[in-house]
């Protein structure tokens, strides 16, 4: 097999490094890719390194390239996740943007701090729901329908707690009730 010369380049610090030109072509290619990537739509540093190695780039690759888009701040989980609870922030709980936040890729401490700057009011988002099943009061309803419903908004996320206050639901709906 034949081995190619490999060029000298310098690095930041003004050392010289051998380096095979092929894999500087690699390293545009993932920039250039990730580029694409975000010309599109907002991702994650996890997000963003899963589509890269699903296209076949090494880890050092990736690694580099997401430095890179750092440097630059073309990637920010701070922003993104700032973005996120604004947009979904209406129609998610807490509960909700928090677990699909984790999901991709963002550290806790930063989906908190974008939580807190961007309130979520879920007792409006409760409200919302409620008319839009036609619950206006429970004296009307039977508690089998009660509990169903409370049941739709704990899969959302919402609290019990929450819930039974925006419904003046007292009682505790037993399993035995829900289908």
């Amino acid at each position: 097999m034949r081995e190619w010369p490999r060029s000298r380049k310098t690095d930041s610090r003004n050392q010289t490094t051998d380096r095979d030109p092929g894999t500087e072509k690699r390293q545009k290619s993932a920039r250039d890719q990730a580029l694409t990537l975000l010309e599109y739509a907002d991702r994650t540093e996890q997000e963003l390194g899963r589509k890269l190695a699903d296209r076949g780039y090494s880890r050092e690759e990736i690694q580099n390239t997401i430095q890179f888009l750092l440097e630059y701040r073309y990637l920010d989980d701070r922003a993104y996740a700032q973005r996120y609870v604004r947009s979904r922030g209406q129609r998610k709980s807490c509960r909700q943007l928090r677990a699909e936040l984790e999901q991709k890729g963002i550290a806790g401490d930063l989906i908190e701090a974008a939580l807190e700057e961007e309130p979520v009011d879920e007792e409006a988002q409760i409200r919302r729901f409620l008319e839009k099943k036609g619950y206006y009061s429970q004296e009307d309803r039977d508690s089998r329908y009660l509990c169903r419903i409370a049941g739709a908004l704990a899969r959302k996320g919402f609290s019990y707690e929450q819930i039974r206050k925006v419904m003046g639901q007292p009682e505790q709906c037993n399993s035995s009730d829900t289908p």
